[in-house]
């Protein structure tokens, strides 16, 4: 005991002589830098972790726990401040964002992202100093981002194929005869449009007189009728001017304009489908420059503009969703056994021993004396043998032994049903194949094979391969769908419906039975119908007797020596399906609508004319936007019509300011884009003077009759006017009878000023026109009654229309509204 305790201060004693180790030392504290990092880095502070980790690494730089941890806090530290000077340069501050992405780059040299992003936020900057004037939104753009803002603007622009808007949408009604230059003029003039024709257009067959007929005629009738006698070609250049020059295959090809359109098609689901689109397009509209981009499933198409109208036509026909139906299969199998066995009898079953006849050996007995004692000897009789054969039947001559059977009673009843029922559901596509498999994949052998000699002084390998392929077996089904426009769909249905019935050992390998219910039928449903597509019934009977012969057939008794086994096996099959429609054809009526191509050498497709849009009735404000100064209409050029087919004109009513009004000029500067002012809310048109005296409108004349074809005038008439600097109204008409001209304003306004010109917006297409009349400040009010303005309307259509003045709001110099009443809609009668 004292030896050990000398040892154990001997230990401590060496243990305070010896120096502090330093590694152990710098580790301990390495490891709390380590763990204090962490835990900044599950804060968020990167920064604070990566400073930790590097005072680590400082102090033991052979540790690769420390080292590691520095490296991946370089990392996200870096990443940190990629993402934060990314969301300055997008606000806007671009020194900032500077100073966070180079000190990405301090904190990780190694990334090629944060030097990325020097380079791109300095050129910025520089960008910035020289374009002060830059707007915000693209200072903080990436150049790369602003040039693809350029370049999107740039196709914004582009624009579509020219639409030809004349400023005459009336029908045209001409009889000419002339040459085709003049013809084409004349149509021209009549609609509004500007015309240009080749310097080429002067040749032969430009030069004979040519007869048309244009009655009731739009303006691309008109000019597509001219174009065909005269065998000559136009095309739109801008909405008001066209192109003339004759036609043959060289100016087709350098005038015919070209129109490059991408389709997207939404419902094309494999490159069978695409492929038969392009086969499609190039086959009946003869379209080569196209191309599938597999990428977005889309067809980049260019070709010309009539051309084209028939790609969207085909594609919009197409490209639409298959039809889906789903398909219900019931499956029932239903199996029943009975069984009945009845046995109260002697040898039930028959009799069935063996005759054992008595041996005709005798039995000898023996007796042997002696000179002492008697000693009997006894030999027993040879036993019978067990068979007796036809030699041996003679020599039978004591009996026979046999077992006579006992008595058997049995009762048994066995009775058993059995239901599999399965009924899965299948969803399927138009024209496309879809299986569902329900059960087990079993394997069977199907073939076997034995290696042959392996080589010189190899004998053959003994042993053998066996293959084995794995049947479905179960519920199997494959249906191909066709679903028709009538709510009926045809199905190509392959139904297989097995089991596992048993097994056979066929070579030494246990082979399954595969009980098999296989149907393939084309059948044609309606969506709901229910059919049953195999109903297979089986039924077998059976009844044995057995007994005694003889005995087993003697009435009444005879049941003592006979048994009656009876059995009644019945199995029946089901099998029904019922389709439900999902999703049927979309064909609609524009799709079965055939569309005029042009012919054989050269596709010209028609477009309908616009249909007028509804008129607006009641005390409804415009829809339109602020009032800007348009150009009037009545400064076209004027058309000679032939007198055989102009109506006669009638002259306005003698109330009206006379038609020939001074040529308007352009806005006073000041009132371009001024607005008219909206109608007060809940304001609603009164024929009566308001309360308090207030002013009142009224149309001059009250009901007014036009002839077809020619003008008409409506003079609006303020009276009790009190200080009027201003008025605005907003007119509604039918634009399928009426046509605004002009508008000019009236005396009451003008009194006592310089002409004034209105701030006017007609737009005939929507039937509403709208009018601004201003005095100038100068001028001062007006006071008393008279016209404010004149309505010049062209009668385009027959029958019986309503003019109706939506709201009239009349503002004194002061700005405050003067109280008018606003009289109720004008009837119109054109015949």
């Amino acid at each position: 005991m004292r030896c050990f305790n000398s040892l154990i201060v001997g230990i401590v004693v060496g243990t305070l002589i010896l120096p502090p180790v330093p590694a152990i030392a710098k580790t301990r504290k390495g490891d709390k830098l380590a763990n204090d990092a962490r835990a900044a880095e599950a804060n968020g502070d990167y920064d604070k972790a990566l400073e930790l980790d590097s005072e680590a690494v400082a102090l033991d730089p052979s540790d690769p726990s420390y080292v590691l941890a520095l490296r991946r806090i370089r990392f996200e530290a870096g990443t940190l401040h990629l993402k934060n000077g990314r969301l300055l340069r997008d606000a806007g501050t671009l020194e900032k964002a500077l100073a966070e992405f180079e000190r990405a780059w301090a904190i990780d040299p190694s990334s090629d992202i944060a030097l990325q992003e020097i380079r791109r936020t300095r050129a910025m900057i520089e960008r910035s100093k020289k374009a002060p004037d830059q707007p915000e939104a693209e200072k903080a753009m990436s150049p790369a981002a602003l040039s693809r803002q350029r370049a999107q603007e740039r196709t914004d622009m582009l624009l579509p194929l020219p639409e030809l808007r004349p400023l005459n949408t009336d029908l045209i009604d001409l009889k000419m005869t002339n040459r085709p230059r003049v013809l084409f003029e004349t149509v021209a003039k009549v609609a509004g449009i500007n015309l240009l024709f080749d310097s080429e257009y002067n040749q032969q067959q430009t030069l004979q007189n040519v007869q048309v007929d244009l009655t009731r005629t739009t303006l691309d009738q008109a000019l597509d009728q001219i174009a065909l006698v005269t065998r000559s070609f136009w095309k739109p250049l801008s909405a008001n001017t066209i192109f003339v020059t004759v036609d043959n295959p060289t100016k087709r090809r350098e005038y015919a304009e070209q129109v490059v359109k991408v389709f997207y098609l939404t419902n094309i689901t494999g490159p069978q489908e695409m492929q038969e689109m392009l086969t499609v397009l190039r086959t009946v509209v003869d379209v080569q420059k196209v191309f599938n981009y597999t990428a977005q499933n889309a067809l980049v198409v260019r070709a010309e503009a009539d051309t084209m109208a028939l790609v969207e036509k085909l594609i919009s026909d197409l490209d639409k969703p298959r039809s889906e139906v789903i398909v219900d299969i019931m499956v029932m199998s239903v199996s029943s056994t009975h069984i009945r066995n009845l046995t109260a009898a002697f040898a039930a079953t028959g009799i069935n021993t063996s005759l054992i006849p008595n041996s005709t050996t005798p039995t000898t007995t023996s007796t042997t004396t002696t000179s002492s004692t008697t000693t009997p000897t006894t030999t027993t009789a040879t036993p019978p043998s067990a068979v007796t054969t036809i030699q041996n039947l003679g020599r039978i001559n004591q009996y026979v032994l046999t077992n006579v059977p006992g008595a058997t009673l049995e009762a048994l009843l066995n009775d058993s049903l059995t239901r599999v029922l399965q009924a899965p559901q299948i969803r399927a596509v138009s024209n496309a194949k879809a299986s569902i498999k329900i059960g087990d994949k079993v394997p069977t052998a199907t073939g076997s094979f034995q290696p042959g000699v392996g080589g010189v002084g190899v004998g053959v390998n003994a042993l053998v391969n066996t293959q084995f392929t794995f049947i479905d077996v179960g519920v199997n089904v494959e249906i191909t769908p066709w679903i028709h426009d009538n709510n009926e769909i045809s199905l190509h249905i392959d139904l297989d419906v097995s089991q596992v019935k048993d097994r056979v050992n066929i070579g030494g390998i246990d082979q399954p039975e595969i009980q098999q219910n296989k149907s393939t039928a084309d059948v044609r449903l309606r969506e709901g119908e229910v059919n049953l597509l195999g109903g297979i019934i089986q039924q077998t009977s059976s009844r044995s007797v057995t007994g005694i012969p003889g005995l087993g057939q003697l009435p009444i008794i005879g049941k003592l020596f006979s048994g009656e086994n009876t059995e009644h096996d019945k199995s029946e099959l089901v099998i029904a399906i019922v389709p439900h429609i999902v999703r049927g054809p979309d064909v609609t009526e524009s799709n079965l609508r055939g569309v005029a191509a042009g012919n054989a050498t050269q596709i010209k497709v028609n477009y309908a004319p616009r249909p007028a849009p509804p008129v607006l009735v009641g005390n409804a404000p415009p829809a339109t936007a602020p009032l800007t100064p348009v150009a009037p209409s009545a400064g076209a050029p004027a058309v000679t019509v032939p007198p055989a087919t102009a109506p006669a004109a009638t002259a306005p009513p003698a109330t009206a300011p006379p038609i020939t009004a001074p040529p308007i000029a352009p806005p006073v500067p000041g009132l371009t884009g001024v607005p008219i002012p909206p109608p007060p809310p809940g304001s609603a048109p009164a024929a009566a003077t308001p309360p308090g005296g207030g002013s009142r409108a009224s149309f001059v004349p009250n009901r007014l009759e036009a002839q077809l074809s020619s003008p008409a005038t409506v003079t609006v008439q303020l009276d009790n006017a009190t200080d009027l600097a201003s008025v605005a109204a907003h007119l509604q008409y039918d634009p399928r009878i009426l046509r605004v001209v002009n508008i000019v304003p009236g005396d009451l306004p003008q009194r006592n000023a310089a002409p004034l010109q209105p701030v006017r917006n007609i737009l005939n297409d929507v039937g509403q026109a709208d009018v601004l009349i201003t005095r100038g400040p100068a001028e001062g009010g007006v006071s008393g009654s008279g016209s404010v303005f004149s309505v010049i309307f062209q009668a385009v259509g027959r029958g019986d229309t309503q003019v109706t003045l939506s709201f009239l709001r009349a503002t004194s110099t002061a700005g405050q509204p003067i109280p008018a009443a606003v009289p109720g809609p004008l009837t119109v009668s054109v015949r």
